[in-house]
């Protein structure tokens, strides 16, 4: 039987030589020979890649060690992968002899692990030359390499928490602090794992590393074009449905690449063109894309990165965090589905062609077998198993299944160049982890975390729902263009003490924190990942980042949803999940009717005020509340309904 093309009837790159599915990101990496490895580039990276698995086979490798050589690897590809661009072959070779100049600090302290870990006291040893030279060299390159690749944002917020370090004893009243000074700065931040090497890079290097290798495995085999496929052949033949495919392919694959950025550029080059053949305009089609693929975040079991430094943080088993997610995820998905379908009724969009062309049962028996990894990983993570052996595990299965099935085998070169992009993908979050590593110790040896608590109370007044408001807008402000993980720890470190102290359970207010840093993805007037989805579809950025924040709206309920209804998070009795699960849908069901427009006609701004009122009542954890606003909503679409169908009954004169 001839292998099925992608939707759209596009070859993809596996179909041609049996080498890449058509989900793996672009990247200049990318290996089309054996003679390809031998780029500095991709040296370095496949010997990262090779140094974190032999961490996972040698555990007893010094933590601070491999933090180093985490953080020293992302700095080296980082300038290798800067220099690859050079137009002149004296300048890249300059830019491969820089990078392995970078590593040097990074192998300094590994050679001297047992000294600074046992031998040295922080804080009264002194720092050597060598250090300040190493530890400063160190410093100037990552906010130097984070420019570059991240963008500025991220560099310049975390720069102006290292000028407060040094010219905090010059400020007047609470800011003043007395830590200050070149050697401590050093000791904190280059010679402990705290700083640099800190909690946010010990979650890069001990579990989302191996997170980012598995995606990239399981994108080489071809499960990346599974889920793909596997999402139009069950929503190919609905109203709206290549929509509903990019809702639920990006919802699928972010279960496994964590990435908002990845998933828009994996799914939106397959599910955009066919939004828009359908009818839908390209700043809607970009913008479902943008909302989908930035909810996948929000799926078990990855999660991104951030949720891994969540558990850390709350010293919580991760598997306590993936049950968490559950029922928010669906939530979300539901949500967006629903404001899907009714903005493809209300401008009488047909299903797609091209999307009713592929078959469930062709694609489960050619990739279905690529399922038992994710089930392997599931399993993995829910029984308490070592995330980070899960991964690993789960790429072996990969390796296994995909091997063993013809339409699936790849050869050792495909498995090279997952194990050299993975590495790739790992410096954009290494790098944001590492910077928001000098936040933090900056927040901590200053007692600037204890000062803004204080503020965010006396603003607040003690109010929680006033300090809900301003926690969910300074999260905003702080993922305005900064990865998700950098967001997320940010107002970690600043935002969620005061929660805490006035009375909010750790997890929700963890949570919370933690989906408005996510968001932020779609919110204007940065938002990341509409514009990606732009890029695409060639419409406007703001006008699909727009878009892309009306259709997340009912996200933005959920955060305030779990508050109200902590069974949202599994927490409390079974039925605490199944009330808070049915008000939240409820509710979501007015607001999506409000932000559309449309319930079985066209609906005035009466209307879209009324269903919008209800739907945010519904969420109110009272009874009577809940059984009130859900008869308004029943009243509400029973008159719409009837009224249809009065009009429909009228002849036509």
């Amino acid at each position: 039987m001839a292998e099925p093309t992608t939707p759209g009837g596009h070859d993809t790159a596996a179909d041609k030589n049996g080498k890449r599915s058509e989900t793996t990101e672009s990247s200049a990496l990318a290996l089309d020979s054996w003679s390809a490895l031998l780029q500095p580039a991709a040296l370095i990276a496949f010997a990262w890649t090779l140094t974190q698995i032999v961490f996972v086979a040698y555990p007893l490798i010094d933590t601070f060690a491999q933090r180093a050589l985490h953080v020293g690897f992302a700095l080296a590809l980082a300038i290798a992968m800067i220099g690859r661009r050079a137009a002149r072959r004296r300048a890249r070779i300059a830019w491969a002899a820089f990078a392995l100049v970078v590593f040097l600090p990074a192998l300094y302290i590994t050679l001297n692990v047992d000294y600074l870990v046992s031998g040295r006291i922080q804080g009264v040893d002194a720092v050597r030359p060598i250090e300040y030279a190493a530890g400063l060299l160190l410093l100037v390159v990552l906010f130097e390499v984070s420019r570059r690749v991240l963008g500025l944002g991220l560099a310049v917020f975390s720069a102006i928490f290292v000028a407060y370090f040094f010219l905090g004893p010059f400020l007047p009243g609470e800011l003043s602090h007395r830590y200050t000074g070149m050697s401590h700065f050093i000791d904190s931040q280059f010679l402990s794992m705290q700083g640099i090497f800190g909690v946010p890079t010990a979650v890069s290097v001990s579990t989302v590393f191996y997170f980012i290798l598995f995606a990239a495995v399981y994108d080489i085999y071809g499960g990346g074009r599974m889920i793909i496929e596997l999402a139009f052949a069950l929503t190919g033949r609905t109203v709206g449905g290549p929509a509903k495919a990019a809702v639920v392919s990006s919802g699928m694959l972010g279960c496994v690449s964590g990435s908002a950025v990845a998933n828009v550029m994996s799914t939106g080059i397959f599910t955009i063109p066919l939004m828009m053949r359908v009818g839908y305009a390209p700043r809607f089609a970009g913008a479902v894309e943008a909302a989908a693929s930035t909810g996948g975040q929000l799926v078990p079991p990855v999660m991104g990165a951030a949720a891994f430094i969540m558990a850390d943080y709350l010293q919580m088993p991760y598997q306590t965090i993936v049950l968490a997610a559950i029922l928010p995820a669906v939530v979300y998905y539901v949500a967006l589905l629903l404001m899907v379908d009714l903005k493809a009724r209300a401008e009488g969009l047909r299903p797609s062609a091209e999307a009713m062309q592929v078959k469930i049962g062709e694609t489960l028996r050619s990739r279905g077998h690529l399922l038992l990894a994710l089930a392997w990983l599931v399993w993995r993570i829910i029984a308490g198993y070592p995330v980070e052996n899960a991964a690993i595990e789960a790429c072996g299965v990969t390796l296994l299944v995909g091997t063993l099935h013809p339409r699936t085998r790849r050869g050792p070169l495909a498995l090279i160049e997952a194990m050299v992009v993975s590495a790739e993908r790992s410096v954009a979050v290494a790098l944001p982890c590492a910077l928001a590593g000098v936040v933090v110790a900056v927040i901590a040896y200053t007692g600037l975390g204890t000062k803004f608590t204080g503020m965010m109370l006396w603003l607040a007044a003690g109010q929680l729902p006033v300090l809900l408001v301003l926690t969910m807008l300074a999260s905003l402000v702080l993922g305005t263009g900064m990865p998700t993980t950098s967001a997320y720890i940010m107002a970690a470190v600043l935002l969620a003490p005061a929660m805490i102290e006035i009375g909010a359970q750790p997890l929700t207010v963890h949570f919370f924190i933690f989906y408005f840093s996510i968001l932020s993805m779609v919110t204007p007037p940065v938002a990341l990942s509409a514009y990606a989805a732009a890029s695409i579809s060639r419409a406007s950025p703001n006008e699909t980042g727009y878009s892309a924040f009306m259709l997340s709206l009912p996200g933005f309920l959920i955060p305030f949803g779990a508050i109200l209804h902590p069974g949202l998070l599994l927490m409390g009795s079974t039925f605490d999940a199944v009330w808070g699960l049915a008000n939240v849908l409820l509710g979501f069901a007015g607001v999506c009717v409000a932000m559309i427009g449309w319930l079985f006609r066209p609906i005035g701004r009466g209307w879209r005020a009324y269903f919008l009122v209800v739907g945010l009542l519904t969420l109110l954890p009272d009874f009577w509340s809940t059984v009130v606003s859900v008869a308004l909503l029943a009243a509400g679409t029973a008159w719409l309904w009837r009224d249809q169908r009065a009009r429909l009954a009228r002849p036509a004169v």
